[in-house]
Parts: C-alpha cells; structure tokens; sequence
C-alpha cells in the first residue's frame, strides 16, 4: 500500500502513485497573467499599520505584500480608500485622492509598484451609486436648489419638490434622494456630465496603474429598475475596457441569482455569488446536509451557468456579512478549512476577507466585521484600533504569526489551496467533467480541462469516514497528486487502482 500525505507548515509533500518525495517549501508558481485570480479584501484601516498612530494605512499594507504573496493570494481589492468622514470611507468626498488617514497619492503609487513586482493586481472600491454629503459637488447642488440659485452640479443630483420614499427633506417641499441614508446623496447617473466625471476618474486610477473596479452597490443605481441598472453597467464596462482593456470588473448585486444572471448581460466581467456565501450559502449547506456531493456539483455547474461565460465572483463572507467562522462554529476547525478546500474547487475568482484565513470572527453591526487582523497574538497592543463603535472584538484563534509556526493551522491549509489554485489552473479555468459512476452521497469525482490540460479531483465530503474511489482509469495518465486534509496526520492510501481517503480530504490528479 502506497501511502500519500501532505504537512502544510508552508511544506509541501511531492507525491505521486508510486511514492512520495522529500518535503520542500512550497514554491512560487508562475502567474497565469489574466483576471482569474485569488483576490483578498482588506479595510485599510484595520489591516496593518507603519507609523504608530495605530490607524492602517497604505505603507503597511505595503509592508505585509510579501505576507499576501507567500499566502497565494494573486490580486488586492481595497474597500474605499478616498477621503470621507466615515469610518468604512463609502460615502467619498474626493475621487481623486487617498483619504489622508492612510497615506498619499505617493504611497498609493508606490503600493502599486511594488504589489505589480510580486505579481498581484490591485482592485479598488468604486462608488458610483452617490457621495458624501459633504461633497462639494452635493454641498454647491444643494445650497443652488434650496435658495432657488443655478449651479453647475445642480442637476447632478436628484432633487424634488415631492415627499417621496427615499429622499430627504432640505427644507419645506424641498428634498433630495438618499436611499441608503441622508449623508449619501445619489447621484442623476442619467447626467451625461456625471458620467463624463465617472470616465474621468476611472482614467485617473487606471493612470495611476489599477488593475480593475469593484462596483459598490449595482441594484441600487436605479432602485427597482434592474433594466436600468444593467444598461449602466453596460456603458460602465464599455467605458472602461476602452481605457484599459485587460480591466478587471466586479459587480455587488446582492439579489437573488436569476437577477445576477440578467446583471451578466451587462458584459461586466465577475458578480458576487451571494447564494455561496454566508452560514446559510450552498457552501455550508453541503457540509451540514446528507448528500453533500450532489450540492457541491449542482453548486460547480450552476457558478458557471450564472456567469454565463464570464467569471464567478465566490465567497465565504466580506464585510457585509457575519464572518463565517461564527457561521461555521467556532470550535469547527475542520469543518472551517474543508469549508475553504471546496470553496477553492470552483471556477471564476475567489475571494478572502481579510482574517477569514485565521478564522477571525464578526457578527453584529458592521464596525465587529472591521476589527483589527491579528497578526501577533503575543503583540496585541501593536493591533490597529478597532472602529469607533465596535461592540465586540474576539479573536478565537491565534495570529498569523502563530498559526504560521502551526502546520495544522487554518491559515496554512489556506496557503495549501491557493497554491494549488495557483499551480493547476485548471481549476479556475477549466471546463468541468463529472464521473456520475464514481460519484456517491458524500465522494464526487470531476475532471477541469483547459488549455489542453487536464486535472482530475477527487473529493471525500464525508467529515467522519473515510472514503474509496476507483482511481484506475486515472493513473496511468495522471500520475502525480496533490492533497490536502484538514488533519495533516491523515494520509490518502492507494492499492490496487483504489484511493482511499481521509475524512474531508481533496485529491488533485495531474500529469506534471
């Protein structure tokens, strides 16, 4: 009986069908240079700080590029970053600037220097849907309308002389639309010198060497109008492709997946799947239901369907959600890496909220979801401070720093899957085939071709019991494989033409 294992303290275990290699640092792979990409979030202000001031900023994210990188996370999308009076930065007083808590212009460009050098893209939060209230543009608009004055940007908001559901009152029979709330005036998107403003800014970012826009709430550029909607994404992703045409897109339509499926019309490269996401997202269904093969399949083709020939955005939690880890169980380590190991078997992008990887937690209002990362679980007063109105902050697990020391840590077993991501990209990318005869209540077999390659991947979704899988038709052409358990002491055993794995185990087949 041959024996197959991995240790994942950044150590990777050759393996093949006939033996097993020494252990070796797991190397850096070359980057398939596209937008397919492991994308990690971060709220700059409770990442990393460089000056002392205790507030993130732009040079300490810098200073944890070579943490990101060794991580195998290949792009960065940053959530707001403009000046604003808020503490999450959505409501933008400037798009032309970087809010001066974190840093400057100079430093921005610098980031992008050096996260291009270790090839990771960067993505940035663009919010196009309205502004702050005290931005010039609202402040000039709204003092023209209420004085009965002109403007220049008075027609760049909406004003009426009507109480209607999502405006707010200026004065008597005066109002402007705010439908998230009063500080956040929408913008007129049907005001061509708007859209004008929106091309402008673009150019700037794209000058200054982004690599793509998440867009910030797309249900809500004409609220209740989904044809409208899509129509502006439909110039928002003409416009930008014509300054950059290799420009990264990523939509947040939080809705119901047959209205992200309309979205994809737009021609917008990636939408969030909501429907993944979340305790009670598809992930987290198979790993609490009874045949959690049949879900993880169905979930694989229905990503792909959706997307409709453009990429998947797919994720476990962000910052509008409860962290997954309270989700999950918080004593549910395996259950939390296995959660992670499927959400890496899917196509498109995935996406990793900053301190999913050590299994932070955050639930509640949203200043929880934002606490500070817990790099050092021995350093926690060099910990950037926590928003203002934060009511609970727990660490139920240790900090990058420890769990990195830890082979059988969370944070390692999502080092493991990423670099496979990374090394196979097949997975990403690849046009799935399933194996219905090796397939049963709790093991799933597919094969991922693309660019004339293949990887076969073979999963035990069984969190108690091990599994066997016919491999016979397989070894031959796929002689190698890289695995991973959510115990590294488990080992995946082949004899005779038959795998057997442990529980919650992922085997990837593949010729070299």
């Amino acid at each position: 009986m041959k024996k197959i294992g991995i240790v994942i303290l950044g150590i990777l275990l050759s393996c093949s069908l006939f033996g097993c290699a020494k252990k070796e640092e797991i190397p850096q792979v070359k980057i398939v240079d596209d937008n397919y990409r492991n994308v990690y979030e971060i709220f700059v202000a409770s990442f990393a700080d460089s000056d002392g001031d205790h507030i993130g900023d732009i040079n300490g994210v810098i200073s944890k590029l070579d943490y990101i990188q060794r991580m195998g996370y290949t792009a960065i999308w940053f959530m707001p970053i403009h000046p604003s009076p808020s503490y999450h930065k959505y409501d933008v007083t400037d798009y032309y600037d970087i809010d001066k808590s974190y840093g400057t212009l100079e430093d921005f460009d610098r980031l992008i220097e050096e996260a291009h050098k270790r090839n990771i893209h960067i993505i940035i939060d663009l919010v196009l849907n309205h502004t702050s209230s005290n931005h010039p543009w609202f402040v000039k608009a709204k003092q023209a309308f209420r004085n009965g004055t002109d403007s220049e940007y008075l027609d760049w908001y909406n004003f009426t002389t009507e109480a209607k559901s999502g405006y707010t009152r200026i004065t008597d029979g005066k109002y402007y639309e705010a439908r998230f709330v009063d500080t956040m005036p929408d913008l007129n998107l049907d005001n061509q010198e708007v859209r004008d403003e929106i091309t402008k800014i673009c150019q700037f970012w794209i000058d200054h060497g982004v690599d793509g826009f998440r867009l910030d709430a797309v249900t809500s550029y004409y609220t209740g109008d989904n044809a409208a909607n899509t129509a502006f994404l439909s110039w928002i992703n003409r416009m930008i492709k014509g300054i950059k045409e290799d420009a990264y897109i990523v939509g947040e339509a939080w809705t119901d997946d047959n209205t992200i499926g309309g979205y994809y019309t737009s021609g917008v490269d990636s939408f969030f799947h909501f429907s993944m996401a979340q305790a009670d997202g598809t992930i987290c269904r198979a790993l609490k239901g009874s045949t959690p093969a049949t879900t993880l399949k169905n979930a694989l083709e229905n990503a792909l369907k959706l997307a409709n020939g453009h990429i998947p955005a797919m994720f476990l939690d962000n910052h509008d959600v409860n962290r997954i880890t309270g989700g999950i169980g918080r004593n549910e380590l395996k259950k939390l890496k296995f959660a992670y190991g499927m959400l890496s078997l899917f196509n498109g992008c995935t996406y990793t909220y900053y301190g999913t990887e050590i299994g932070m937690v955050g639930s509640g209002r949203d200043e929880n979801k934002r606490i500070a990362m817990l790099w050092n679980s021995d350093k926690m007063d060099e910990l950037c401070d926590n928003p203002k109105n934060t009511s609970t902050a727990e660490y139920v697990y240790p900090g990058v720093e420890q769990q990195d020391a830890d082979e059988d840590s969370l944070l390692n077993y999502h080092k493991l899957m990423n670099f496979y991501r990374n090394r196979h990209p097949e997975i990403a990318r690849g046009e799935m085939t399933f194996y219905p005869s090796l397939q049963t209540a709790k093991q799933l077999v597919v094969k991922k071709t693309w660019n004339e390659k293949s990887v076969i991947i073979i999963v035990n979704l069984d969190g108690e019991n091990r599994a066997s899988v016919n491999i016979s038709e397989f070894e031959e052409t796929y002689p190698k494989i890289d695995a991973a358990m959510v115990n590294v002491t488990d080992e995946i055993n082949v004899k005779d033409g038959v795998m057997d794995l442990p529980p919650y185990a992922i085997a990837i087949l593949y010729a070299e």
